[in-house]
């Protein structure tokens, strides 16, 4: 920026400076033939130096350009999505002052960028000087323009009313017919011929970003390599642009000129050409960078104030410039600090109306810092911003995402404001730890907040608070770790699972459970265990099962039972078995049933009992078979029945006996009957069908008869026997021999 030292002299000693400060001011300079050339700034600075002989007061005026304004303000301002001429354009329109961009390139969108407390001048100079944005003003009378320039040839024109100025050494000067320049100091430095920048993005985090660039200016020492890290960038592209400029701010220091020169229209901004210089190489076009002015009136003007004495009338026209060949690109130096912080500080976690959480796919929340006074705590408050994480991998680690109103810390990378990631959240009077302090100071554990319109809240089942929590208390004594799911808990482990308890296990499920085990599943249960079903239940095993049971089982079935078993069943007990039924049972056996009684079998009916076999029945008794009917016996053979008797037969009759062969009816010794004949066929001893020696059948009764048909045989125990029948035959096989009393024939 320009700046004007005026001396002054008045008669008026009582010059108030609030009057002209911050005023504009013009100072007019004639030219030669030109017409004028104007110096137009504001009254910065304004004062009394004192008093000459001539009781003339002098003052002393400071005019700067309004871009001075621009220290004078500090602020801090966030900048999203916008280009380095649109953010100073931001920043400068508020001055209300004329400005004009001859630029030539894009500029690439920076997504954040944090005036952080800078001036409006500094914030605007360090990122132009980062674009290689320098600036020139041109004055008018009564204002003057900010000019933003980025090439040097095509952001200058060459100076009015003359470009090309010749040169004259000193003892020629006096010779010259026009305005010249009567000194020229040339001169280059020593500078690094290489640049070399890099930085990383966490989008892209294998991504080479890293640039170099050379462009030796061909002394010794020049392969020097200047690195920058960070860049600044993130984009490739962006990076070639970088090191381009890089390399062209150091070479920019690289030719310079001063020279000392007496024309009065030289101004900054504009193009020269230089001509007449003894070096040929020397004269070529150039850029005015600099201009230093030295211009007194007369003495009186100057008298005691600047050491330097004139005669009466004379004038003093001094300048001195330096100047840039345009044919190197010209860079405006880098001296302008970047703001660091001194170290983190607070935020609030901020996002749209209505949101609890606000973040994107890479865990990222917006914030709005406590300095920030525009901002409207809105998504719209900060860029997003990294949250520091404990453990973050490819596709693992923990996330715990701020969430809207909490208060966070954040750093900034490098110190940048540019720059901020959060390293994690405080509780303040509006967000209060989730257990009372200090009182459970014990307590240590996480509590979330179910979102969306989550209630606040302990958390504890049938509690106010809606949330998941795992908190561990560790009180002496009443240690406990407590879990809480506010609805689903999920557990999955991969291979074993070990749990013990050192007392008692409670486990309540108010509605459903269901176990899936793909293998095998083993219990025990050391002492007794009691299941109480409250509605039905359904067992399936698909193969077998082995129950074991060490000492007496009882099973309480309230109304029926049913046992279906596929295929075999085996029961096996070790000693006595005792079943009892209320009312009726019934046993259905498909083919055979066979039953092994060791010892003895004794079965007790109490009124009737009925045996349907459909085919044959068969009962084999090894030794001793005794059936004692209480009242009457009944058995029925649908065909043949036969009896055989090993040894005796005894049948005992309290009073009478029938065999009745054939049908019909009948008993007790009484004719009848009648029908088809049957064969009732009673062997002893010997084969079948007759007896062999030393058989018998022994028949005691009262009275014994034998009927078929119409023909009957009566035994009666006084020794008559009664022989009835149509017609009687004695057929002896030899003799037959009657031994009686008498024979009496009818």
């Amino acid at each position: 920026m320009f700046e004007f030292e005026i001396d002054l002299i008045s008669k008026n000693k009582g010059i108030d400076p609030k009057a002209l400060l911050g005023l504009a001011s013009t100072v007019v300079v004639e030219t030669e033939g030109l017409g004028r050339r104007y110096l137009d700034g504001i009254a910065t600075g304004f004062g009394m130096q004192g008093q000459d002989t001539s009781a003339n007061y002098a003052y002393r005026m400071v005019l700067r350009p309004w871009l001075w304004l621009a220290t004078r303000r500090s602020d801090f301002k966030i900048f999203q999505e916008m280009t380095v001429p649109d953010i100073v354009e931001s920043v400068l329109q508020k001055y209300g002052q004329p400005m004009q961009k001859k630029l030539s390139r894009a500029y690439r969108v920076r997504p954040y960028t944090v005036q952080y407390h800078e001036t409006d001048f500094a914030f605007i100079a360090r990122l132009c000087e980062s674009e290689g944005i320098y600036w020139y003003f041109e004055h008018q009378p009564g204002s003057h323009t900010l000019v933003f320039a980025d090439d040097v040839m095509g952001s200058h024109s060459p100076l009015p009313g003359g470009h090309v100025i010749p040169f004259h050494p000193p003892g020629k000067a006096a010779l010259a017919d026009r305005e010249h320049i009567f000194s020229w100091h040339m001169g280059q430095q020593v500078q690094p011929g290489r640049a070399y920048l890099d930085d990383y993005d966490f989008k892209k985090p294998r991504a080479d970003l890293s640039d170099m660039r050379q462009s030796p200016p061909g002394h010794a020492h020049d392969s020097y390599e200047r690195y920058e890290w960070p860049g600044g960038y993130t984009e490739f592209s962006d990076g070639e642009t970088y090191t381009r400029l890089q390399m062209e701010t150091g070479l920019a220091s690289h030719h310079r000129a001063q020279a000392k020169l007496n024309k009065r229209s030289i101004a900054p901004g504009y193009t020269i050409v230089l001509d007449n210089y003894p070096r040929e190489d020397q004269n070529q076009q150039y850029l005015v960078v600099s201009v230093e002015y030295y211009l007194e009136e007369n003495a009186q003007a100057s008298l005691g104030l600047n050491g330097v004495g004139q005669t009466q009338g004379g004038s003093i026209q001094r300048f001195l410039m330096e100047v840039h060949p345009t044919a190197m690109p010209y860079r405006p130096v880098v001296a302008t600090p970047r703001p660091r912080t001194t170290g983190p500080q607070t935020a609030v976690v901020v996002g749209p109306p209505g949101e609890e959480i606000w973040t994107d796919q890479y865990g990222r929340v917006k914030v709005q810092f406590h300095w920030d006074r525009i901002g409207a705590m809105d998504e719209n408050s900060s860029c997003w911003v990294r949250v520091s994480s404990t453990w973050a991998g490819p596709q693992f680690g923990n996330v715990f995402i701020p969430r809207i109103g909490m208060e966070v810390i954040v750093d900034f990378l490098n110190g940048d404001p540019d720059y901020p990631i959060i390293l994690g959240c405080v509780y303040n009077a509006d967000n209060m730890p989730p257990w009372g302090l200090p009182g459970n100071a014990t307590q240590s554990g996480i509590k979330t907040k179910s979102s969306k319109g989550g209630a606040f809240g302990p958390g504890l089942k049938n509690g106010a608070g809606d949330a998941n929590a795992l908190r561990f208390e560790d009180k002496a004594g009443a240690e406990q770790l407590w879990l809480h799911a506010q609805k689903d808990q999920l557990t999955e482990v991969e291979n074993d699972e070990d749990k013990w308890v050192g007392n008692d296990r409670r486990k309540t499920i108010d509605r459903d459970e269901t176990n899936v085990i793909h293998r095998d599943r083993t219990e025990t249960v050391d002492r007794d265990e009691k299941i109480t079903l409250h509605n039905n239940r359904t067992e399936r095993v698909d193969h077998d099962e082995k129950i074991s049971i060490g000492d007496n089982r009882r099973e309480d079935v309230g109304i029926e039972e049913t046992v279906s078993i596929g295929k075999n069943r085996t029961k096996t007990i070790g000693r006595n078995e005792k079943d009892k039924i209320g009312s009726n049972w019934s046993i259905k056996v498909g083919k055979f049933k066979t039953e092994t009684i060791g010892i003895a079998s004794m079965q007790n009916v109490g009124v009737g009992r009925m045996e349907n076999v459909g085919v044959v029945y068969n009962l084999n008794v090894g030794a001793i078979m005794a059936t004692i009917v209480g009242k009457n016996q009944s058995t029925t053979v649908g065909s043949d029945q036969d009896v055989k008797v090993g040894t005796n037969q005894s049948t005992v009759v309290g009073t009478k006996y029938s065999l009745n062969v054939g049908g019909g009816g009948g008993g007790g010794g009484d004719a009848g009957g009648g029908g088809m004949a049957k064969n009732v066929t009673a062997p002893s001893g010997g084969g079948e069908g007759g007896g062999g020696a030393g058989s018998s059948i022994t028949m005691d009764a009262e009275t014994i008869t034998m009927k078929v048909g119409s023909s009957s045989l009566i035994l009666q125990a006084d020794g008559t026997i009664t022989v009835n029948g149509n017609s009687i035959r004695l057929i002896g096989a030899s003799d037959v021999t009657t031994l009686s009393g008498g024979i009496h024939e009818n």
